[in-house]
């Protein structure tokens, strides 16, 4: 009796250690996702997205995307990667544009990724109007910060015709 006694409380022991260890672990694992604060950081986001445009900052500007994101504008191949974006943004703005304006509709997703889609307001100088259109943003959380990580959008202008 012995002999069975010690290698089953052995065992139930371990048993007991093992759960009490994995509820430490669940007591330190990141809090529980929030919508409601992924919807709050993207709208900061968006509050200052266009501002790198009335001032030239390609590097505040990507700084709203991950490092591996992907951009896919109208009219143009997908882009991906910091350098890529700031190229893309260096030729907006040598073209002359000035600020955007996002306006959010929708927000959806969970802890992997949310899901964002609205409409934008692109502006040259003095606030002109240049570019209205929709979009769909998927946003990722990078280093503790909701970010973009895939951004497709088009115009709701017409296209130019050939001549």
């Amino acid at each position: 009796m012995k002999k069975i006694f010690l290698p089953v409380a052995a065992i139930c022991c371990s048993i007991l250690f093992s759960c009490n260890n994995e509820a430490e672990k669940t007591a330190t694992e990141a809090p529980a996702f929030s919508l409601d604060s992924a919807i709050a950081a993207i709208a900061a986001s968006n509050a200052t997205f266009g501002d790198g445009f009335a001032t030239g900052d390609s590097t505040g500007f990507v700084s709203h995307y991950t490092s591996d994101a992907c951009i896919n504008p109208s009219n143009m191949p997908k882009m991906c990667g910091t350098a890529a974006i700031t190229a893309f943004f260096k030729g907006g703005y040598a073209m002359g544009i000035r600020g955007a304006k996002i306006t959010t509709a929708e927000v959806m997703g969970g802890k992997e990724g949310v899901i964002e889609t609205g409409s934008y307001e692109m502006f040259a100088d003095k606030g002109v109007s240049i570019d209205k259109g929709k979009f769909i943003v998927m946003w990722k959380e990078e280093n503790g910060k909701w970010k973009m990580h895939r951004d497709v959008w088009n115009s709701d202008l017409p296209t130019a015709t050939a001549k």
